[in-house]
């Protein structure tokens, strides 16, 4: 049974190369076979657009495309993390044809989506045309594919025209080859030390604005993007829905089942909000029990709807106990539209607070608004 890569779908590393093993050994003038070693460019993606890639999503497209280019291929492989193989029945200008067809079919992937989002693979192309060593066919294949990315990424070098280039260079292959290598890994080197530092930087920045218990923003981040908000809205001239949610009679669940229930109530509370609001709201906790839901170009009476939606699937919930009992809570909240003189966040958040206050005086577990 041939084991397939999980990203791609494309068959593992070792069973491309034991075919590759007895078509290299079977190889003559008479029938030539050639190994393509397809490299997908990742270290030229901006680090803006790299830190939002999927890599899967992106590998598993790559290799859609050469299973479609390659639909008479000996065989198809996943080699290296971002490496694949193709093995072909063929001479060395049907193999850059075919692969000169790969750069384009994978260029043509996000050519909608701008200059800055292109995706590209460079191939390297051996043709070998007496029995040649599993090892040796890798080793130059690969080394072809380097010399096409330090010769700018985006082509197809073949070993015939590595060769002529050495020539033309006046330079040994071999020094040549050492030279393009050390290129390209000192480039993939510096495009690794910049995604990782601007990925720890973020981190960080995500770390300090992520509460530690619920995982939603924090009250600094609250505090941060809701004058933002507070600005479009008055520019732009549009409704925005604000509520404060606390959760009705927290000290009693917390005094009656202990702080590790109260922890895992805050915690449900925070996954329902998550569940229920709109993919354009967004959620943050306010301090202790309270949390707020912000509705971007959202009226009062949709914003309403929304926060009802909680209110119910809250009081529908509930939190195991060590004691096999299941605890139970509610909220009360108090929801508000931005009103034209509200420049500031304090002032939304006063007014929204003293609405919650009135759900709470009028029996709990229940809206004001």
């Amino acid at each position: 049974m041939i084991e397939s890569d999980p990203d791609t779908g494309l068959p593992r590393r070792m069973e491309f190369e034991q075919l590759t093993y007895h078509a290299m050994l079977e190889a003559n003038q008479d029938h030539p076979v050639s190994l393509l070693m397809i490299g997908f460019d990742l270290e030229t993606i901006p680090v803006e657009d790299k830190l939002r890639l999927r890599l899967g999503y992106e590998l598993r497209r790559i290799a859609d495309v050469i299973t479609s280019c390659s639909r008479d291929a000996l065989a198809t492989g996943k080699m290296d993390r971002l490496e694949f193989g193709v093995l072909l029945d063929c001479d060395s200008g049907e193999a850059e044809a075919l692969s000169l067809e790969i750069c384009d079919g994978v260029r043509e992937l996000s050519a909608d989506q701008g200059k800055h989002a292109l995706r590209t693979v460079s191939i390297g192309v051996l043709t070998a045309r007496h029995p040649v060593q599993i090892e040796s066919a890798l080793n130059e294949a690969r080394r072809c594919m380097i010399a096409a990315k330090a010769m700018g990424r985006d082509r197809v070098c073949t070993q015939e025209q590595l060769i002529s280039k050495a020539v033309e260079l006046g330079i040994p292959m071999n020094m040549l080859s050492m030279e393009y290598r050390i290129r390209v890994e000192s480039e993939q080197m510096v495009s690794n030390v910049e995604y990782q530092s601007r990925r720890t930087i973020l981190d960080y920045i995500n770390k300090a604005e992520t509460d530690p218990l619920t995982g939603l923003h924090n009250r600094g981040y609250l505090d941060k993007r809701i004058t933002r908000e507070i600005s479009n809205a008055h520019k732009h001239h549009v409704p925005l829905t604000f509520a404060i949610i606390d959760a009705d009679d927290f000290g009693k669940l917390n005094n009656t089942y202990g702080l590790p229930v109260g922890d895992s109530a805050l915690r449900l509370l925070a996954e329902v909000l998550r569940r229920e609001v709109r993919s354009t709201d967004w959620v943050a906790r306010y301090g202790g029990e309270e949390f707020c839901v912000v509705m971007p170009s959202t009226s009062l009476m949709e914003g309403v709807q929304v926060l009802e939606r909680i209110r119910i699937a809250v009081s529908e919930s509930s939190v195991p106990t060590s004691n096999g009992e299941v605890a139970r809570f509610t909220i009360s909240a108090g929801v508000i539209e931005l009103a034209g003189d509200e420049l500031e966040k304090e002032q939304l958040y006063q007014r929204a607070s003293q609405i919650e206050r009135i759900a709470k005086d009028a029996g709990k577990n229940r809206l004001a608004y």
